[in-house]
């Protein structure tokens, strides 16, 4: 039985047949992968889900959000409209406060409440008042922080690469942890960590040895001013790069430290992540982002931070604790357009099937939409960004607590869909990404969730993807909800208000139009085929009833 579900049309569509086998303990044989063709003819693929322990978890704490720390100073983050926002993502994410202008923060606690602050803190004071406000948003969204502290000015001067570039302002680290202890006291447990800089590999020139005893002499300090408090610290927070060759030298200092157990100290490894770069004369593209060469990339960088964290066997979890899609504030067309809803879905679907075990996306949290800021200018550190979750359609909008969803923040809220389980792998041939990305989840209720994302531009003479799910008998009936655009240039297209999940939308107030609308999706003698249109993804979940 076939349900056609989110197609725009048949115009020029050549139709590909995909068969998606169901679980292999329900199944006797495994059927062969068979290569996608540039033919015209339909090209079965079919794919079948196991049970693999390797694999991760959808645990409703897979998603984050990375912001500034100036956003925190300048009071944007702690809005009220922020909450709304959060909890529109699930009660259990979190919050990482840190990102460039981590160094850029002038923090008035301890002796320092009452110090004037310093020309070089462009990035804002934070006080407590501030840490006040971020109580609040915590307490009515659900969601948790971590708190990033400066680095630069607390090393060696000889250590920073370039003094002269955006140079911080001159915090201490007794000023440093009096903030830790104020965040502690009015957070609480809503304080998971505390980051130590942010990408110390870009801005100085410290070994993964010397970093690993900066991060020492850090914990070492918070824990003389907090001692009962069993606060722990994150790192090494490294660069962006598809390498792991940072962390793999932190985990080999930590290995080597065989004086010191890393469970006392460290709460998560922290990695970053960007597939792509907008930073010098690099460019981004919605084609690069899609790829399936992006894809195997950014695979072998995550299970390269599972292997290289996993050698200490300590049960620590290893998160992306900053991510988008285009380094340095995102790529105009691209961060922004519709490829960033289906590209987001994947990619939290990616990750978290890799067991990593949250990952957390950068964003502004106040800017009008578009109005990006140059690296000059006073402004830079709380200014829009290209790959954003939410901006303001204008002043007005901005000024009367009115935020606009992204394209980014619709493949959040579909991935928010999924129901928690553990992962199964599908056996999607690598052949096959360039048009189908396909994920399931045996759900804790005994439910099965496929995720099926047709990552083909809508826009052009693409193909449907016919999806045929073979099911053990206790399946019958399956419920189909879709992300769409109706937008005429597809991927490219820059208007959020064309796309829909389930029919639904995003108010400028954070809250949804209503429950996704599912779709039912035939189930009769243990198959069942779903067209999945370009441009599209469906979370189907099979039933028994």
């Amino acid at each position: 039985m076939r349900e056609i579900v989110g197609r725009r049309g048949t115009g020029g569509i050549v139709r590909r047949s995909l068969s998606a086998v169901g679980l292999a303990t329900a199944l006797a044989t495994a059927c062969a992968v068979a290569a996608p063709t540039a033919s015209a003819d339909p090209t079965a693929i079919t794919l079948t889900p196991k049970v693999a322990p390797d694999l991760g978890a959808v645990t409703g704490e897979n998603l984050g959000f990375s912001v500034e720390s100036a956003d925190l100073a300048h009071g944007f983050l702690t809005k009220p409209r922020m909450s709304q926002w959060l909890k529109t993502l699930g009660r259990h994410g979190v919050l990482r406060l840190g990102g460039y202008s981590m160094d850029l923060v002038w923090p008035a606690f301890g002796d320092y409440r009452d110090a004037p602050t310093p020309p070089e803190a462009i990035g804002g004071r934070v006080d407590r008042s501030d840490l006040v406000r971020l109580k609040a948003l915590l307490r009515d969204s659900g969601w948790k922080a971590t708190l990033g502290v400066p680095l630069k000015k607390i090393i060696d001067p000889s250590k920073i690469k370039n003094p002269t570039k955006d140079p911080s302002p001159p915090v201490t680290l007794d000023q440093a942890v009096a903030e830790v202890k104020a965040a502690h006291e009015i957070l609480g447990d809503d304080l998971l960590a505390v980051e130590v800089g942010n990408e110390y590999d870009n801005v100085t020139t410290l070994t993964p040895a010397e970093y690993y005893a900066t991060m020492k002499k850090y914990h070492a300090a918070i824990k003389q001013a907090v001692p009962h408090a069993n606060i722990k610290v994150t790192g090494p927070s490294a660069n962006t790069a598809k390498t792991n060759t940072q962390l793999d030298g932190f985990v080999s200092a930590v290995q080597a430290d065989t004086g010191s157990d890393p469970r006392q100290m460290i709460a998560e490894f922290t990695n970053h992540l960007y597939p792509q770069s907008h930073c010098g004369s690099s460019n981004a593209t919605i084609a690069g982002l899609l790829s399936p060469s992006t894809y195997v990339t950014d695979r072998n960088k995550l299970t390269g931070i599972m292997d290289i964290t996993g050698r200490l066997n300590s049960g620590i979890p290893a998160v992306i604790n900053e991510s988008n899609s285009a380094s340095c504030s995102g790529q105009p067309g691209v961060s922004d357009a519709y490829a960033t809803s289906l590209w987001s879905l994947d990619y939290l679907l990616q990750t978290a099937q890799s067991r990593v075990s949250q990952l957390q996306f950068h964003t502004n949290t106040a800017a009008v939409c578009g109005d990006f800021q140059p690296r000059d200018s006073e402004d830079y550190p709380i200014s829009y960004r290209y790959y954003g979750a939410f901006c303001a359609a204008d002043r007005h909008a901005l000024d009367s607590n009115r935020l606009s969803a992204t394209p980014l923040y619709y493949g959040l809220w579909a991935f928010h869909q999924v129901p928690e389980g553990r992962f199964l792998d599908v056996g999607l041939s690598d052949t096959a990404l360039s048009q189908l990305r396909a994920y399931a989840v045996e759900n804790r209720n005994g439910g099965l969730t496929m995720v099926l994302i047709n990552i083909q531009d809508p826009a052009a003479s693409t193909g449907d993807d016919d999806v045929t799910v073979n099911l053990p008998s206790a399946y019958r009936r399956g419920q189909a909800v879709t992300l769409r655009t109706s937008a005429s240039d597809g991927l490219a297209s820059l208007d959020a208000s064309a796309i829909r999940l389930g029919g639904r939308t995003i108010s400028d107030r954070g809250v949804p139009s209503g429950r996704p609308d599912a779709t039912p999706v035939r189930v009769s003698g243990g198959r069942s085929t779903v067209t999945v249109a370009p441009g599209t993804a469906q979370i189907i979940t099979f039933s028994a009833r």
